[in-house]
Parts: C-alpha cells; sequence; structure tokens
C-alpha cells in the first residue's frame, strides 16, 4: 500500500470519518422504533403480512443518506489508506446497507491487516463467520482474541462452543 499521507490529507481523512459516524449513527437511532418493532414480531407468534418487510431498516431518504456517509469513508479510506477503522465501519455499511458479506469482509480484513490485534476487527469478523457457520474461520478468530485476554472472548466461546453443538446435532 503506497501512500503519501500527510498531515493535512490525515486530518481530511478523520474528519470525513468523523461526519459519516455521526451520519450513520443518526441514522440507525431514526430506525431503532423500525428495528424494535420487527425484532417483536420476528420473536412473536403473530406474523407479519407477506408483502411488508420483515424488519424495514430504512427508507428510500435514509439510503441515501447513508450512501453518502458510505462515500464519504471511501473518500477517507483514499486519503490515508492506513486508518483501519474506516475499512470496518465501511464494511459494516456494505453488510447493512445491501447485504454485500463478502465486501464488508474484504474490508474487514484490510482493517485486521492494518491492526491485527484489534479485538473489535476480530469479534466483528467472527460473529459474521458464527453467523454463516464458518466455524473454522470463526475458531481462528476466537484464538486470537483469547491470545489477546480481550473481554470478547469468554462471550464468543459460548456463541462459539453453541453454535459447534448446533451443527453436530
Amino acid at each position: 500500500m503506497e501512500s503519501s499521507v500527510t498531515a493535512e490529507k490525515a486530518r481530511q481523512a478523520i474528519t470525513l470519518f468523523r461526519n459519516a459516524v455521526n451520519l450513520i449513527r443518526l441514522l440507525q437511532r431514526s430506525a431503532i422504533p423500525r428495528w424494535s418493532d420487527g425484532l417483536t414480531t420476528w420473536f412473536s407468534d403473530k406474523r407479519p403480512p407477506d408483502d411488508r418487510d420483515e424488519t424495514p431498516f430504512y427508507n428510500d431518504a435514509e439510503l441515501e443518506r447513508y450512501r453518502e456517509a458510505r462515500v464519504w469513508l471511501k473518500r477517507s479510506i483514499e486519503l490515508n489508506p492506513y486508518f483501519p477503522d474506516a475499512y470496518l465501519l465501511l464494511g459494516n455499511a456494505f453488510a447493512e446497507i445491501d447485504s454485500d458479506f463478502d465486501t464488508m469482509l474484504a474490508y474487514y480484513d484490510k482493517a485486521l491487516a492494518l491492526d491485527p490485534d484489534n479485538d473489535e476487527f476480530h469479534n466483528a469478523r467472527m460473529a459474521h463467520y458464527l453467523t454463516t457457520g464458518r466455524l473454522n474461520l470463526a475458531l481462528d478468530d476466537l484464538l486470537h482474541l483469547e491470545r489477546l485476554q480481550s473481554g470478547y472472548a469468554e462471550s464468543m466461546r459460548e456463541h462459539y462452543e453453541s453454535a459447534v453443538e448446533c451443527g453436530e446435532k
């Protein structure tokens, strides 16, 4: 990764990242009531009508604003490609907006290449691996979390063992 990151570019990257974070937080806060309604319906015996999304995350205007935040994150990385948090958040944005988990994982991997001992990054990736049944890859992240003595390790060990147990049945 060849780059000439100046102090000015790094400051601009941080500003863009911060703007994206703030916008995404606002969008998520506005969507929480819809998420809660969707989750309540999901866990109840009463099912939503077939023509309704079970968990409508964002309306069209919110999606457009989220895509704008994603552009800011990409620009932040262009200015400073050594900013691992921007890669993680960009990966989350691809997953949340487009359900593009392959791109999400590619960005997670870039974040981890820059900051290989970041327990939050390993935790996020491991959660995805558990959700998709990729237990061998989840175990790699779990072992790394345990080596780091991460606060996430104990609960992720429980999730991993539960996933293994479910797979054996």
